[in-house]
């Protein structure tokens, strides 16, 4: 076993994709900085924008069921003449999904790789237990979550110290601390998604396309339908199944949230990493290897 994870990860550094992934998020974190700088130069210059600015991440706070479709980060007005705190800075951004696309599409690019190169087909008959392929894997995909996590925070607050300088402050707290580890399951749990749907389809556009669209909030209609149903079937039941969703909860786990939503997050990422490696070890089982 630790051997298939040393070539994995030997695949994964050698691989042209690991670093062009690595260069988007430097290149998305840098993006987001400096368009946040612009939304801060906006606000300055109106204070009519601050209003309406507030009023928006008023309304999508409200509730769940509210969530937009799409990717949006928010800028609190407060930042515009306050000191600007490189964890909610952060928080900001990665709540929003971006980086999600970036896991997304590495994990597919990288799952799907060794169908096309023939190296699972040279590498599985000589194991005894073809299920730790997708264990192997996972570890690769969790050092790669980690790292592109670390880079994106790491870049943003370089930029951050340039653009604002002692306004921009760091403050390593335990809530921080929480907030990174509760992102990084959920990040990782879509990255486990998409190497199961990887392996179902032995294609690497069906779970990367899929992937996307979970991101992107296309799905949040269908979670409002089943919502109705098990409404209609028991009216006293307030549930709602996107809470029980990655897509649901990377919106919500921000910094500053609230200790039961962190705990929920934190469960509902780790239920998919294992229920996803779990799933994609049954297959590799039982499929025949060609």
């Amino acid at each position: 076993m630790f051997n298939l994870i040393k070539m994995d990860l030997y695949r994964m550094f050698h691989s042209v994709s690991t670093w062009v992934i690595l260069a988007f998020t430097v290149g998305i974190a840098f993006f987001c900085t400096v368009m946040t700088n612009m939304d801060l130069d906006a606000i300055a210059q109106d204070p009519a924008y601050a209003v309406q600015m507030e009023e928006e991440i008023q309304t999508e706070t409200e509730g769940n069921e509210d969530r937009e479709m799409g990717l949006y980060t928010e800028t609190d007005p407060e930042w515009v003449i306050g000191k600007i705190d490189a964890g909610e800075f952060i928080s900001s951004q990665l709540v929003s999904g971006l980086l999600v696309l970036l896991c997304v599409i590495f994990a597919a690019v990288f799952v799907n790789a060794e169908q096309k190169n023939g190296y699972i087909k040279n590498i599985a008959g000589a194991i005894p237990n073809r299920g730790a392929l997708a264990l192997s894997k996972l570890a690769a995909l969790a050092v790669q979550t980690a790292v592109m996590i670390a880079l994106f925070a790491v870049s943003e607050t370089v930029l951050g110290f340039i653009l604002w300088g002692e306004r921009f402050t760091v403050n390593v707290t335990a809530d921080l601390l929480v907030f990174f580890g509760t992102q990084y399951l959920l990040h990782l749990g879509f990255a486990a998604l998409m190497m199961f749907l990887c392996i179902l389809t032995k294609s690497s556009a069906f779970g990367m396309t899929a992937g996307i669209l979970m991101t992107m909030g296309i799905f949040v209609p269908f979670y409002s339908i089943i919502n109705r149903a098990v409404y209609e079937i028991r009216p006293s039941w307030e549930f709602d199944i996107s809470l029980y969703m990655l897509d649901g909860n990377i919106g919500l786990a921000g910094l500053g949230a609230d200790a039961d939503v962190m705990v929920r997050a934190a469960a509902v990422g780790a239920a998919f990493i294992v229920l996803c490696a779990l799933f994609s070890m049954l297959i590799l089982k039982r499929r025949d290897v060609r």
